[in-house]
């Protein structure tokens, strides 16, 4: 069966977003001070259940990506990375016009919403490679 560039470069994408979401998931389960530090949130009761639950989200997701990414069907990793755009660029805007109309800074929301324009570009550029003859 031949493989495409474009096959062999969405599963890498996804296998590098599912590796992402994993590790970004593990990090809101086990110490959400870790992020909140960072982006200089405060943290109390609500956002340790929120990260808790975010984190379950995030952690799910990257093991959704890795697996699409490293299964033997094409269809699976398409179909996966459909979502990855969806998401990306859903994130992403999100992140802009909270960052435009609340009191958020843009270094606050910077993490999430760069971490999803990146994979929102990736996805965009390898689903133009798709449509490329070979």
């Amino acid at each position: 069966m031949n493989i495409s560039k474009a096959d062999n470069c969405v599963r890498k994408i996804l296998i590098l977003n599912g590796i992402g979401d994993i590790l970004i998931g593990i990090i809101l389960i086990l110490n959400p001070r870790i992020l909140s530090n960072l982006i200089k949130f405060s943290l109390n009761l609500e956002g340790i259940y929120l990260s808790g639950g975010w984190g379950i989200a995030a952690l799910t997701f990257g093991l959704l990506r890795l697996f699409a990414g490293i299964h033997p069907n094409r269809e699976i990793s398409w179909f996966a990375a459909v979502f990855g755009l969806v998401e990306g660029t859903v994130l992403t805007t999100y992140g802009i016009i909270l960052a435009a109309t609340t009191e958020l800074s843009f270094f606050q929301i910077s993490l999430s919403t760069t971490f999803a324009l990146v994979f929102t570009i990736a996805y965009g550029i390898v689903f133009i490679l798709k449509t490329k003859k070979p």
